[in-house]
């Protein structure tokens, strides 16, 4: 097994899990204005993230016909916290980091 193709294709993966849960939690915002501002939505995104993330997994498992082990379902479940922490905080800090550093950029100017 080529160990290299496996990895570049968990990090695909992972990256259109993000994407997914991001999607899917703006709807959700949107649809139910009421929680988009409470800690009920970051519950949402972590309950999203892990369903996702593990069934994602075990078809990608399943197609590549490789051995499902116990500790293979512990990776999956804390891939899918860092696909929530990711769809939670990582564009966010992107866009503020990105932000911070225009602002630099004009001040030197």
């Amino acid at each position: 097994m080529d160990y290299t193709v496996l990895v570049g294709h968990l990090f695909v993966i992972i990256a259109v899990l993000v994407a997914l849960v991001n999607i899917i939690t703006e709807v959700s915002k949107a649809a139910f204005a009421k929680i988009s501002g409470s800690k009920a939505i970051n519950i949402f995104v972590l309950i999203i993230s892990e369903i996702l993330t593990v069934a994602v997994f075990f078809a990608y498992w399943q197609i590549k016909q490789m051995q499902i082990t116990w500790y293979i379902i512990g990776a999956f479940i804390v891939i899918g916290f860092m696909v929530a922490y990711a769809a939670m905080f990582g564009f966010d800090k992107l866009l503020k980091y990105f932000e911070e550093w225009m602002k630099a950029k004009e001040d030197e100017a």
